[in-house]
């Protein structure tokens, strides 16, 4: 039997991933971490084919995973101190001097011990058994989450992880140039698969321009911005943006020029309108082109609103990365090719 495995979701979604990791795996038990990770353990199978699931697209709430080679309840230690001793045992015990990691202490929750706390005496007793710590990039990952429930501790190979990032938390710092928040969800999907290249985009929804911004910095020499509303002045800056003031649905319908080679789609919308938009949409887009689309899920059901918009998409696309990222809120990221 392997190890369990520690999992980090949204929590409005801990629920629904729940239930998704018992449909897709042989699950005995499951425990509260925090608000935002549990540890799921198994009959059969391991963080491996928890993975290949996340990747495969039947489970995509999980943000982040990470083996727990040993779990304690959270009010078991006098402070960060006693704590890091315990984590340092439980990592050491896989490793051999001279090997590099990459050293995550992370939080779910408010916590008693504050990670830094944590893993700066942790990092010390690495450092002092022969370990060199990176910050990214190791082929290997030791993982300390801090939950309100339980704490564990593990070590797994970096790519399971799904992120190499504490707990699939990226953050990105905001840049000048930066015209919405929206943008970091195009950035963290980049870091997950190769970004699509191409000369000409539509950006469904493109108000305030963030998308547009980015797929023209992504290469893309035309790219036409729908939206009803106004864009940002630099967006209409730039050489090659062209901004059409109607609705997709509009657009759509009044499209007469060459195929595409993108879509890409974050308009507020219910998935199954947003899936219906797409496949009318598909006429525009080259076969074997792209679309990047996000799903608003809102928190009822998220599971049956995804898997009727992918029945949906399924009539034009292929769709070949599906999952919910850190910059996601309620929704989810699918990309998929045009067949």
């Amino acid at each position: 039997m392997d190890l369990p495995v520690l999992f980090s979701v949204a929590p409005d979604y801990y629920r629904f991933a729940v239930a998704e990791l018992r449909t897709s795996q042989d699950v005995t038990k499951v425990q509260r971490v925090g608000p935002d990770a549990g540890v799921v353990h198994l009959g059969a199978g391991g963080i491996d084919d928890i993975a290949d699931a996340c990747l495969g697209g039947e489970l995509p709430l999980i943000r982040h995973l990470a083996r727990a080679d040993a779990v304690r309840g959270a009010g078991s230690f006098a402070g960060p101190a006693e704590l890091a001793e315990w984590a340092a045992s439980v990592l050491l015990a896989s490793l051999e001097p001279g090997e590099e990691i990459s050293l995550h202490t992370w939080d779910s929750g408010e916590v008693e011990f504050a990670p830094g706390k944590v893993r700066r005496p942790l990092l010390e007793a690495m450092l002092d058994n022969g370990i060199r710590v990176i910050t990214t990039g190791a082929e290997r990952v030791a993982s300390v989450c801090l939950g309100t429930d339980r704490i564990t501790a593990g070590i797994n190979a970096t790519d399971v992880s799904l992120c190499d990032w504490p707990g699939g938390r990226i953050r990105f710092a905001s840049r000048p140039e930066q015209v919405s928040r929206a943008e970091f969800k195009l950035e963290e999907l980049f870091t997950y698969v190769a970004a699509p290249s191409g000369a000409v985009a539509v950006d469904f929804g493109a108000s305030p321009g963030g998308w547009t911004r980015i797929v023209h910095e992504r290469g893309f020499g035309t790219v036409h911005a729908v939206d009803p509303a106004e864009l940002d002045d630099r967006v209409l800056r730039l050489f090659g943006v062209q901004h059409h003031k109607m609705t997709a649905g509009e657009f759509v319908k009044a499209w007469d020029g060459d195929a595409v080679d993108l879509i890409v789609n974050d308009m507020r919308m219910v998935p199954q309108l947003t899936a219906h938009t797409m496949v009318e949409a598909a006429r525009l887009l080259r076969p074997g082109g792209q679309a990047i689309v996000t799903l608003k899920l809102g928190t009822k059901n998220p599971v049956k609103q995804i898997d009727e918009a992918l029945e949906m998409l399924a009539a034009a696309y292929d769709p070949s990365f599906m999952r919910q990222l850190q910059h996601n809120r309620h929704e989810v990221t699918i990309v998929a090719t045009r067949r």
